[in-house]
C-alpha cells in the first residue's frame, strides 16, 4: 500500500494515531468525494426522474418520485449516524474509516445496479434505498476525515474543495445522461457509469489513506440505548450545533426541491422532450458550476483569511434563495441561466464554509466526530424525504395537473431564506 506524505501527531502507546494529511491524500480525498457524489447525486438530479418516466405513467410520476425519494431518504437518515457511530468505534487493522468506505462503495454500486435493471417502481425504490444507505455510510466516514486529518488552519480551504467537488460531480453525471439520451442509449447506462465512477474513486482513497487506528482499550462500548440517545444532541447544551443543524436542514430542503424536480419542471413548463430537457439541464448546470467554483474558492479563502464563518454562510444562503425566486417566476428558459448562477454562487459559498463552521462548533469532536457529523447529516437526508413528500401537495395548489412550479420554488425560496436567519444565532463562531 502506498503511504501518503504527511505527518503523524505524537501519540502515546495504546492511543489513537492522528495524521496530518499530505497533499497527495488531500487530492485523493477530494477526488473520492467527487466520485461518490457523481454516483449519488446524478440519480437525485436527473436519472431517477428519467428512470421513473420509463416505468410509471405520466399522471403518477411526481408521486412515484416522492415514494422512491422517501425510501432512499429514510435509509440515508438511519445509515449515516449508525455508520458514523460504528466508525468511531472501529478497531480494524484497516483503520477507523476505511472499512466503511469499502462497504459503502460496494453496497452503493449494487443498489444503483438494481435501479438500472428495474422494471417496476418498487424495484427502483429498493435499489435507491440500498444505494442511499451505502453511500451515506461512506459519507459519514468521509466527512470524519476532515477533523481526523486536516489541521484547523486548512479546514475551510479543504472544505471548499470538497463542496466544489460535490457540486461539480452531478455536472459530470448530467453530461453523461444527456449524451446517452441524445445517442439513444438505454437509461440504464445513465446509472451504471456513475456507479462505476463512485466505486473507483472511493477505493482509490482507501488504497492511499493512512487511516486513524483505534485501540481496543480506547473504544467506547456500543449500547443500543446510548446510541438512540446519541441521535439527540441537546439544543440546550449545544445551541450552536442546533442552529447550524437548522440552517443546513432549511438550506437542503430548498436544495432537495431544486434537485429532485428540475427535470420535471423543464418538461412541464417549457414542453421539452427528455433529451432536450437533459440538454438544457446540462447547460444550466455548467453555468451553475462555474458560479459555484468561483464562489467556493473565494468564500473559502476569505473565510480562512478573516477567520469568519457566519457572514459568508448567511450571504450564501440569501443568494441561493434569490436563485430559487427566479426559477419560480421564469417563463423564458434563458432566464434560468440567471437563476442557476445565483443559486450556484450561493451554494458554492455555503458549502465552502458551512462544513468548516460546523466543525468549529461540533460537540466532542475528539471522541465522537463521525457520530456527531452523522447526526448533523440528518439535516442533509431528512429534507430529501420531506421535500418530495410535500412537493406533490404544493404542486397541486391551484393546478389540476400538479404542475404549479411557481409555488413549489417560491416555498423553497422562503424556507432557504429562513436558514440564513438561524445561522445568525450561532455564537461559538465568528
Amino acid at each position: 500500500m502506498t503511504e501518503p506524505t504527511g505527518t503523524m501527531s505524537g501519540a502515546a502507546p495504546g492511543t489513537t494515531a492522528r495524521f496530518t494529511a499530505g497533499n497527495g491524500v488531500v487530492v485523493a480525498y477530494v477526488l473520492a468525494y467527487f466520485a461518490m457524489y457523481v454516483a449519488l447525486l446524478t440519480p437525485v438530479i436527473s436519472t431517477l426522474a428519467v428512470k421513473i418516466s420509463t416505468v410509471s405513467p405520466a399522471a403518477s410520476r411526481t408521486t412515484d418520485l416522492s415514494i422512491v425519494a422517501g425510501f432512499g431518504a429514510f435509509a440515508a437518515f438511519v445509515a449515516n449516524p449508525i455508520a458514523g457511530a460504528l466508525s468511531d468505534r472501529t478497531t480494524s487493522r484497516l483503520g477507523m474509516r476505511r472499512p466503511w468506505l469499502i462497504v459503502g462503495a460496494i453496497g452503493g454500486t449494487i443498489g444503483l445496479g438494481i435501479i438500472a435493471a428495474s422494471t417496476t417502481i418498487w424495484m427502483v425504490a429498493v435499489g435507491w434505498a440500498i444505494a442511499q444507505a451505502s453511500f451515506n455510510g461512506a459519507q459519514a466516514a468521509l466527512q470524519a476525515l476532515l477533523p481526523d486529518q486536516v489541521e484547523e488552519a486548512r479546514r475551510a480551504k479543504v472544505s471548499g474543495w470538497l463542496g466544489t467537488a460535490q457540486n461539480v460531480a452531478p455536472l459530470v453525471g448530467i453530461a453523461l445522461a444527456a449524451w446517452f439520451a441524445a445517442a439513444g442509449f438505454a437509461p440504464a447506462w445513465m446509472i451504471v457509469i456513475p456507479a462505476a465512477i463512485g466505486l473507483v474513486g472511493l477505493l482509490a482513497l482507501v488504497a492511499i489513506l493512512k487511516d486513524r487506528r483505534l485501540s481496543k482499550a480506547e473504544r467506547t462500548p456500543f449500547a443500543l440505548g446510548g446510541f438512540v440517545k446519541g441521535f439527540w444532541v441537546s439544543p440546550r447544551r449545544h445551541p450552536d450545533f442546533a442552529w447550524a443543524f437548522a440552517g443546513r436542514f432549511l438550506m437542503f430542503f430548498g436544495f432537495a426541491t431544486y434537485n429532485g424536480y428540475q427535470v420535471f419542471f423543464l418538461l412541464s413548463r417549457f414542453g421539452f422532450d427528455t433529451p432536450t430537457a437533459l440538454s438544457w439541464q446540462l447547460r444550466l448546470s455548467i453555468a451553475q458550476t462555474v458560479a459555484l467554483i468561483a464562489a467556493a474558492a473565494i468564500g473559502g479563502w476569505l473565510s480562512d483569511r478573516t477567520g469568519r464563518r457566519k457572514a459568508f454562510v448567511i450571504a450564501a444562503t440569501v443568494l441561493a434563495g434569490l436563485g430559487l425566486v427566479v426559477f419560480a417566476v421564469a417563463q423564458d428558459p434563458n432566464v434560468l441561466f440567471l437563476a442557476s448562477i445565483l443559486f450556484g454562487a450561493g451554494l458554492g459559498a455555503y458549502l465552502a464554509v458551512d462544513l468548516a463552521l460546523v466543525t468549529d462548533v461540533l460537540p466532542n469532536r475528539e471522541t465522537e466526530a463521525a457520530k456527531n457529523l452523522g447526526v448533523f447529516n440528518i439535516a442533509n437526508a431528512l429534507p430529501q424525504s420531506l421535500a418530495p413528500a410535500l412537493a406533490p401537495l404544493i404542486l397541486g395548489i391551484g393546478s389540476a395537473d400538479t404542475s404549479n412550479y411557481t409555488v413549489l420554488f417560491g416555498v423553497a425560496a422562503v424556507v432557504v431564506l429562513l436558514g440564513a436567519t438561524s445561522t445568525m444565532f450561532i455564537k461559538g463562531a465568528r
